[in-house]
């Protein structure tokens, strides 16, 4: 019965319809790259990372920047070099068994990232926020079992993942918690694809495109946008916009900042507050200037006091972010109404 069973087996285990994660196909596969690819490494190489995006969605134009043939000035890996690579890997199958923890690719993929952020120096600030901020802020806005948690400058996507290990090591699922970000840097976003696909997430709602939250916001549903129990980033600190490109203006109804002289800061912080469910909690990174800028950024932050949304302003210490000295806070922001009755009209000060 067995040797009747089989035929059908395979050709079951060959339906990428079976697999309800990933289907990898065969010439992606590690025997097929181990005992073929001895020459023009680097092409098999790509076509089998161009074979795993065809076939699965979910790393739909995430692999395609990828390229094992890419040169640098006039040299590029060599076949010989390759073949280390593969044989290196051969040696240990990479199965959660064998593994000293259950996260362990995952891992490795933040030492990587964050190995990455060193090296890129200033570069490495746009995508990488340092993982102690990221789970102080995590453990602050406490996201439970059942929320949704968005992150509209995701970059590498850390305060995504921190928020789910959050939720785990309380005790709750993981998988009944609803992740969402937007990034404008299409390499970044495809890192941030990878980091969630790495760590067991392969479901997060991470979108990219070229003009950023503020221009052209991504989580939009029925001409409206999305609204979220948890807002937690770290955006991009100083930037110029353009006030003619922002759409959905009621975003900003405590007005607008300049639109030159770096000071989007503001107009971030509008936009958090806008996604964020009436009784939900924003956790943002700012450069210290949003607390004592006057002029318009002066007539928001007195809005905001009057409404009672800012919670608390944790100021933290020096050299903590990559490639700016400039000072940074966390600001915990709340809607009208929504904060604990024995902090309501205060402001609670940390210099952390």
């Amino acid at each position: 019965a067995k040797g009747r069973d089989q035929p059908e087996a395979e050709k079951r285990a060959e339906n990428s319809a079976f697999y309800n994660t990933f289907y990898v196909p065969e010439r992606a596969r590690w025997p097929y790259l181990r005992d073929h690819a001895h020459k023009q490494v680097g092409d098999e190489l790509n076509k089998a990372l161009q074979a795993l995006e065809e076939r699965n969605s979910a790393l739909d134009g995430v692999l395609q920047h990828i390229d094992f043939n890419r040169k640098v000035g006039q040299s590029s890996m060599s076949d010989k070099k390759l073949r280390e690579l593969i044989m290196h890997f051969n040696k240990e199958p990479l199965r959660q068994d064998r593994f000293e923890f259950p996260d362990l690719l995952g891992a490795a993929y933040e030492y990587l990232i964050g190995d990455f952020a060193d090296s890129a120096g200033k570069k490495g600030g746009e995508f990488y926020t340092p993982r102690s901020v990221v789970r102080l802020m995590v453990q602050i806005a406490d996201p439970r079992e059942g929320m949704s948690v968005y992150d509209p400058c995701t970059g590498s996507g850390g305060m995504l993942i921190l928020s789910k290990d959050y939720v785990e090591e309380n005790g709750g699922n993981s998988r009944n918690l609803a992740l969402a970000g937007q990034e404008k840097d299409g390499s970044v976003w495809a890192i941030s694809k990878m980091n969630m696909l790495l760590h067991g997430i392969p479901d997060a709602d991470l979108r990219n495109n070229d003009d950023g939250t503020l221009e052209d916001p991504a989580h939009v549903q029925g001409g409206e946008l999305m609204r979220f129990d948890r807002v937690i980033t770290n955006p991009p600190f100083s930037l110029n916009y353009s006030k003619d490109a922002i759409p959905f203006p009621e975003r900003f109804r405590y007005g607008y900042t300049p639109e030159t002289g770096k000071k989007a800061d503001l107009m971030f912080v509008q936009h958090m507050l806008a996604v964020t469910r009436t009784d939900g909690m924003v956790a943002t990174v700012m450069p210290h200037g949003v607390l004592f800028r006057g002029g318009d950024e002066g007539r928001i932050r007195s809005g905001l006091l009057d409404d009672d949304i800012i919670e608390a302003v944790i100021g933290l210490g020096p050299q903590l972010f990559y490639g700016t000295g400039i000072p940074a806070c966390v600001l915990i922001l709340r809607h009208k109404g929504a904060k604990p009755t024995e902090r309501e009209h205060k402001v609670l000060f940390i210099n952390a």
